[in-house]
């Protein structure tokens, strides 16, 4: 029988740096630097303090691209999970970077964990690896006064669907204020509606705000904000692409 494979670490990135894949400077975590076996992969993080941004690959693939994290001292799930449906097979490679773009030097705290699809001596051909999850996850992002369709997605990695998906976006504002609207090429999915001002990182599934959308691959989206009030407001997004097949 398989056991569960859990990696945790907290590393501190320096000011104005990039850690290619913190996994590797930690030698009691190198051995695991590649999938030991065929697994549900599941990403959990938060940062000291805001400023650092991370993504993760498998293989050749990404499935958390560029994204912001709590801020906090501890992890806490499922409320830290950042994505909880990636399947590398075994021998992949995990890459999991973190930049820092402050002035300051600030710790990233972990945990990955990769839970076995098949018992011990299965047959790598005869795994059914289930469709990945694409996360990308933003906040704060400051909207200006008065500021009219200001556009989330406009040059992300997945601001066009890389293969057919389904679309998930979770939102919170810092205050009362801000509407959104959705939009698959050109398509208006999501007229005005306002965002829900709890002010934090996006909480799954509390923070859900649009759900259920088919996008058909190299489909765009947009996610257009505007701040109708006489102040800033700060926005926390988080895209969700749940892929239909494997690719």
């Amino acid at each position: 029988m398989l056991q569960p494979v859990i990696l945790e670490d907290s590393i501190t990135i320096g000011a104005n740096s990039v850690n290619d894949n913190v996994i590797v400077s930690n030698p009691s975590l190198r051995r695991y630097l590649r999938s030991p076996f065929a697994s549900r992969g599941r990403l959990v993080a938060v940062q000291s303090a805001t400023g650092l941004r991370i993504s993760l690959d498998y293989g050749a693939k990404n499935v958390v691209d560029n994204s912001d994290l709590r801020v906090g001292s501890d992890l806490q799930e499922p409320l830290d999970v950042l994505n909880a449906s990636w399947f590398p097979a075994e021998g992949d490679q995990l890459v999991l970077r973190a930049s820092n773009t402050t002035g300051g030097a600030l710790s990233l705290r972990y945990r990955i964990v990769l839970e076995p699809l098949a018992e011990a001596g299965t047959d790598p051909s005869t795994i059914a690896f289930p469709p990945d999850t694409r996360v990308t996850q933003r906040g704060p992002v400051s909207i200006a006064s008065l500021a009219v369709d200001v556009q989330q997605f406009s040059g992300i990695r997945y601001e066009r669907a890389p293969n057919n998906s389904i679309l998930r976006i979770l939102m919170s504002g810092s205050v009362t204020g801000l509407t959104r609207q959705l939009f698959v090429d050109m398509e208006s999915i999501s007229p005005p509606s306002a965002v829900v001002p709890t002010n934090r990182v996006p909480q799954d599934p509390f923070d859900s705000t649009i759900s259920g959308v088919e996008v058909e691959k190299d489909r765009q989206m947009e996610l257009s904000l505007t701040n109708p009030t006489g102040g800033a407001i700060n926005v926390f997004w988080r895209m969700i692409l749940e892929e239909l097949e494997r690719t």
